[in-house]
């Protein structure tokens, strides 16, 4: 258990520090304001501004009101962002007036345990502004590293859940359902156990860990086996489709087949969609070729999806050819390891000796299988229902038993064909494959696609992540941090801008690499990505509609 965990951590942290060292970086000052803050308390009140010596706000004219603005109402502020959780500015300034605010935010400061946790959500349940736990869960990770920085609740126990399922952390023996604050608190005393031995692993690196277990390896693939990554351009949704099933691949290899020769560029695909595409060019069609005699000739080739399924399936092929001799009766996904191993003398291709020599033959033989990513730039480009064809009811009914005859079923031989059952060669998709599509809703909205091929895929929406600027400025430019705000106050006037709307936001993109000089003030910088990237692209969308007005008034709200 440990030694899995131990590998986890270092690619979803230590071989990736370079990515994670801003919101690090950022994470650890709070803290220790918070520290110092702590230390303060046993001679001041929580509104004196001898509190917030040693801090990096003592020198504010206004220090206890920039703390509490950090603390609960930024969208970022170094521990996470507030997601859609929101305490208007109104109720904020009301909260700093109330009886009772100053006890309960110095408590969960002095104290920092389920009692002080606890204490706050029922003040704030009285003040009747509205349930925000996410907020709530926020400060208290503000105020103690024995919680992690995961504050969404149903996030935290989807992963919570997840690594119990993966046998990661012990049984939990506390009380069950949704309680955040301990279940935290058992899961970072587990990891630090576990990492104990890992040269420098601290507590903030193993909170942020505790993340980016949620967003790379519990969350992006566990409920379908295909996907789309949707929203406004300049998200990172094709890079972050690729770093991620990177990810997978590499947790996957360290915990099967650490010593195999399986290379991560053998198992990814990637395509882009167009106009012209067809079912000819992702499955199978006719496509000339020339002969001996270099005359062309119209023979059956496969597309490029049908290969790389032929090359993921070899697995499934096998135990189908030992389910149909009747030396197997089980059906893929319920096998395991064991129940295969007294049969390699059947199974002799290179491909299944690592599964042989795993020392778990407990283990599942589809997870054993190693997953291959095919990922679809821009789905929506292409009239998918004519790429796709028969193909929708494979991507629902996965393995042998949803093969099926294709268009050009009767043309397939043992040189093309998948799988041969009775007489004919079908097509299916094998188990271990993940289709992850990405798109542009500002090009074609989702409701614009067919439902039948809809609801065959998760749709996840991305949108820009100022908090992830944030922290890539912090890293890269202090000086220039506050472009992240300028981004998130033009996003939020472009959603609400009934001629616009959410899909034409700004993504973070487009303020990632830079590239200006690094002594070029804020207001430098910020006058020429808007001159350079963020006006034209305005322009284009405002085209025709007769309120090109409004460019103005966007480059108010970006700060020009």
């Amino acid at each position: 258990m440990s030694q899995r965990l131990v590998n986890i951590y270092t690619h979803l942290v230590q071989n990736r520090k370079h990515e994670l060292i801003g919101w690090y970086n950022s994470y650890k000052k709070f803290c220790e304001d918070v520290d110092a803050i702590r230390a303060n308390l046993s001679l001041h009140n929580l509104q004196d501004s001898q509190t917030y010596t040693g801090t990096s706000i003592e020198k504010s004219q206004t220090p206890f009101d920039e703390f509490i603005t950090q603390l609960l109402y930024e969208q970022s502020n170094g521990i996470s962002t507030r997601g859609r959780s929101v305490l208007s500015w109104n109720n904020l300034e009301a909260f700093k007036k109330a009886n009772g605010f100053d006890s309960a935010i110095s408590d969960l400061i002095v104290k920092h345990d389920y009692s002080s946790y606890d204490a706050l959500k029922k003040w704030w349940a009285a003040q009747k502004v509205g349930n925000n736990p996410v907020l709530i869960n926020r400060a208290t990770a503000a105020c103690t590293a024995e919680v992690s920085t995961t504050v969404d609740e149903g996030k935290f126990n989807q992963l919570f859940d997840w690594m119990q399922n993966e046998d990661l952390i012990s049984p939990y023996q506390g009380q069950q359902g949704y309680d955040w604050f301990n279940k935290n608190v058992f899961v970072i005393n587990q990891l630090t156990a576990a990492l104990s031995n890992v040269q420098g692993v601290d507590k903030y690196w193993i909170s942020l860990f505790v993340w980016e277990m949620f967003a790379n390896i519990s969350n992006p693939f566990s409920l379908k086996k295909q996907i789309v990554k949707y929203g406004s351009p300049g998200t990172g949704k094709t890079y972050t489709a690729i770093q991620n099933t990177k990810l997978l691949f590499e947790i996957w290899k360290d915990e099967f087949a650490p010593s195999s020769s399986f290379d991560f560029n053998e198992h990814i695909e990637q395509v882009q969609f167009h106009p012209s595409y067809t079912y000819e060019d992702f499955l199978e069609g006719l496509r000339p070729k020339p002969d001996n005699n270099h005359q062309s000739q119209l023979i059956l080739q496969n597309g490029v999806f049908k290969t790389f399924s032929i090359k993921a399936a070899k697995w499934e092929r096998d135990i189908a050819d030992l389910v149909k001799s009747g030396s197997l009766s089980k059906e893929w996904r319920e096998l395991r390891i064991q129940d295969v191993s007294s049969l390699q003398e059947q199974l002799t291709g290179n491909h299944w000796k690592y599964i042989f020599n795993a020392p778990d033959k407990s283990k599942k033989l589809s997870d054993a299988v190693p997953p291959y990513f095919f990922i679809i730039d821009e789905i929506n480009r292409a009239e998918l229902s004519r790429v796709f064809g028969e193909l929708m009811y494979c991507l629902e009914y996965r393995g042998v038993k949803g093969a099926l005859k294709t268009q050009y079923s009767h043309l397939n031989d043992g040189s093309t064909g998948m799988i041969q059952i009775g007489s004919d060669f079908r097509f299916f998709i094998p188990f271990n494959i993940y289709v992850i599509g990405t798109m542009n809703t500002i090009d074609r909205s989702v409701e614009s696609f067919d439902f039948a091929l809809r609801r065959r895929f998760r749709w996840e929406e991305v949108m820009p992540d100022t908090g992830l600027l944030y922290y890539h400025l912090v890293k890269h430019n202090s000086k220039w941090v506050g472009l992240a705000n300028d981004l998130q106050m033009l996003n939020d006037d472009i959603k609400n801008e009934p001629l616009l709307g959410r899909d034409f936001q700004i993504g973070h993109a487009y303020l990632w690499d830079l590239p200006y000089s690094g002594n070029l003030t804020v207001g430098e910088v910020r006058e020429a990505v808007w001159e350079d990237s963020i006006e034209p692209l305005l322009q284009e969308y405002l085209r025709g509609t007769g309120r090109e007005d409004l460019l103005e008034r966007f480059a108010s709200k970006f700060g020009i």
